[in-house]
């Protein structure tokens, strides 16, 4: 059944300290895998346990020069849109309400993988992490650095909780490397992340929502915000924010299990910067399950009307965003289902 507009939106999105969110390891994928190596384990974990706990203790003690240059160069620009998109001052901002990052001495060292050129790492620990307001469950910690100017740098970090792969769990307490070369969850990057461009202030503080179960989608927003999601359910802040008036997005929708077909869900939203008001959908593209997804380009204008609507003292019609696919409706308007 589609629905007209989102009612709750995500808010996970990048967090500063450079991890991302909670996931399952995935599968590989059918083509061809890259080729990884397997370093000196006892080097390679020295190397890992010495930067993050510098960068660690950086972002413990707000030293800026410190995680400056602990940090990985696309990582930093990555902070710097961020901040800037959510209308933040940097590097003011850098370690403002941020989460206390996890100490590895909670964790035990697994193993490492370095990348096809040997210029990428990512090391693997296991151990109880406590996430929000959940309970303590069993987590891989994958930790991703990049070897650049001459030295190794934290990239970000990633955990799976494994309360549901008993099997994974076991081969990762054995010390098992080739559990980490068959889920692509615990790969190093196959090359050092490219450095995004910086973005300009914005005019409004914009997310982009994307349900894409079963689906992978790149996107770009107003030729500055790119974006990749797959086969997941995730909020990103809009780098660049949003404009008044006309916007674009562009973005390429490709279903690797044609059978599966699931539902699709992408939502553009203005987000509220006075207490009490709420986001508001400028952009949707909603589809059931078995539908055709189709990426394209398309424009669409962000109105005064909608900003105004944001406000709870609004009393007119709710503005519709702009549909990228016909919504389908039944009798008085309401949603119909398939």
């Amino acid at each position: 059944m589609k629905k007209a507009i989102f009612s709750v939106v995500g808010v996970s999105a990048l967090l500063l300290m450079g991890q991302v969110g909670a996931q399952q390891p995935a599968a590989g994928a059918a083509e061809a895998k890259p080729v990884l190596h397997v370093p000196d384990q006892k080097l390679a974990r020295n190397i890992a346990d010495t930067i993050y706990n510098t960068w660690r203790v950086s972002m413990l003690s707000g030293n800026e020069s410190s995680w400056r240059g602990v940090t990985t160069q696309a990582r930093q620009v990555k902070v710097r849109n961020l901040i800037i998109s959510q209308k933040g001052q940097f590097p003011r901002d850098i370690f403002r309400n941020q989460p206390a990052p996890p100490a590895l001495e909670n964790f035990a060292f697994v193993g490492a993988l370095a990348g096809p050129t040997n210029r990428t790492l990512a090391a693997t620990y296991l151990g109880t992490l406590q996430l929000g307001d959940g309970k303590p469950a069993m987590n891989a910690y994958v930790l991703e650095f990049v070897h650049e100017g001459g030295k190794w740098r934290f990239d970000q970090s990633r955990f799976f909780n494994l309360s549901q792969l008993p099997q994974v769990e076991k081969r990762l307490k054995a010390g098992d490397l080739s559990v980490l070369k068959e889920q692509d969850g615990f790969h190093p990057y196959t090359a050092p992340p490219k450095v995004p461009a910086a973005c300009p202030y914005p005019q409004l503080i914009g997310k982009v929502f994307v349900d894409a179960q079963g689906r992978d989608i790149e996107m770009r927003i107003n030729g500055v915000s790119e974006h990749e999601f797959v086969d997941e359910r995730r909020a990103d802040v809009i780098s660049g924010g949003l404009k008044r008036g006309l916007n674009t997005i562009t973005y390429t929708i490709r279903t690797p299990n044609e059978k599966t077909r699931p539902t699709m869900a992408i939502g553009l939203f203005v987000m509220p910067e006075t207490p009490g008001n709420k986001p508001v959908c400028v952009f949707d593209h909603i589809i059931d399950a078995g539908d055709e997804a189709r990426g394209g380009t398309f424009s669409f204008t962000v109105s005064n009307e909608m900003i105004a609507s944001m406000s709870p003292k609004f009393s007119g019609a709710a503005p519709q965003p702009f549909h990228a696919v016909p919504l389908k409706t039944g009798k008085a308007g309401a949603p119909a289902a398939k």
